[in-house]
């Protein structure tokens, strides 16, 4: 399976491209924004606005098809490298059973399950510009007190039919434009799941869709490795941090039959008969961090030993505790960390939105909140005693501006 930090130098550069896309519309809406507010309202009605309107969009939509083409084919090709070097570490497996080990470009059921894996992941990112189910939660001009989702083409003309009432009103244009960038910043580009009407930031969710994709593969292989050499049973990976409802039993060896039990939400036991009540989340789903490696008991050597994993829940459960008293494990302390980490990134964009739009006022208000979140984050990840990770605070093309 593929280290930590070879899995982050796969995912970080479709990452970063998700960033550019949500950071190229945003300044694409917000830089029409900012010459709108330039107009007089006599000089708005002479302008042939649909024409340029129209323009926008077309170019908008050019360069998301093709950016949106990019990250698909990046996307199977990380899907690839980590199928590639998954089953090329089970290879002692088959040379211990005496059994042919086929690599990947000869290996047609193992190429079957990177293009399954690979099409499924990928899919939630192509043809981001036309889809109806790609867009953004911001204010109903007719319902203000709601949010109602756009497609992106859509969000672009609402925009833009906002800023044009709000010249043609006279009423304060800045305040009105720094209230609607800011929805979009705090939105983002979002998915809809037309089966729930839920929306969900792609570009939180895209970390999360390619670890998953790539644990999928993971899992995937050492099934195949399992049947094809024979192996009778299953270990679990284990991490510092872990969920509290698969902590218990990660790092132990199971029984085909037990580990059956366990992906049934049925009562399991591992091979040295210590007993374990049902499991709701099954392993690999809902953002599960585990793999299950396929191994012959007796045989393949327990990757952590019983004194590691028992200090691993110690560790975790002595936690942090808050300056207002508040005990926290230390994957609470890890959750909060991903939540920061997002509201950075929101204001950065918001901060970068108003910046494009000319509003340099608001800019620097969003700014102020950047610092301060920055502040926050850097202090809690100290005093709890993670290590920051900067990398999920990025925003491509972002940088501070002077207070003044």
């Amino acid at each position: 399976m593929l280290s930590t930090d070879s899995i982050n130098f796969l995912v970080q550069p479709i990452i970063d491209r998700q960033e550019l896309i949500n950071t190229f519309v945003l300044e694409t809406i917000a830089n029409r924004v900012g010459e709108i507010g330039k107009i007089s309202p006599a000089d708005l009605r002479r302008l042939k606005l649909l024409t340029i309107f129209g323009a926008d969009i077309r170019e908008m939509n050019s360069t998301l098809a093709e950016m949106s083409k990019l990250q698909v084919r990046d996307i199977k090709g990380m899907i690839k490298t980590a199928a590639i070097e998954s089953h090329t570490d089970a290879k002692p497996l088959y040379d211990y059973r005496h059994k042919r080990f086929i690599p990947y470009d000869k290996n047609i059921k193992l190429q079957r399950i990177v293009t399954a894996i690979g099409n499924q992941t990928a899919q939630t990112y192509t043809n981001l510009s036309n889809s109806k189910a790609t867009g953004f939660l911001i204010r109903d001009l007719q319902h203000p007190g709601k949010l109602k989702f756009h497609s992106i083409n859509d969000t672009y003309q609402t925009i833009m039919d906002e800023a044009i009432q709000s010249v043609k009103s006279g009423i304060d244009y800045r305040v009105a434009m720094r209230r609607a960038l800011k929805q979009l910043a705090d939105s983002g580009i979002r998915r809809l799941y037309w089966d729930s009407g839920y929306t969900q930031r792609v570009d939180t969710a895209v970390r999360r869709n390619l670890l998953d994709a790539i644990r999928q593969i993971d899992q995937g292989v050492e099934d195949l490795v399992g049947k094809e050499v024979g192996a009778d049973g299953k270990e679990l990976s284990a991490h510092a941090n872990s969920a509290p409802d698969h902590e218990p039993f990660q790092g132990h060896q199971f029984t085909n039959k037990q580990y059956e039990n366990l992906q049934s939400n049925n009562d399991f036991s591992d091979i040295h008969g210590q007993h374990f009540s049902g499991v709701d989340r099954v392993i690999g789903q809902w953002n599960c961090r585990h793999v299950a490696r396929s191994i012959i008991i007796g045989v393949t050597k327990p990757k952590y030993t019983v004194t590691q994993l028992n200090k691993m829940i110690e560790d975790n459960a002595k936690g942090y505790t808050t300056p207002d008293g508040k005990h926290m494990t230390m994957y609470e302390c890890s959750q909060l960390q991903r939540q920061l980490e997002t509201r950075i990134r929101y204001a950065k964009d918001e901060q970068m939105a108003l910046q494009k739009a000319g509003d340099m006022a608001g800019a620097r208000i969003a700014r102020k909140k950047v610092i301060e979140l920055l502040n926050e984050y850097k202090a809690f990840s100290r005093d709890c005693g993670l290590r920051p990770q900067l990398d999920r605070t990025k925003v491509i093309g972002y940088h501070t501006i002077k207070p003044n």
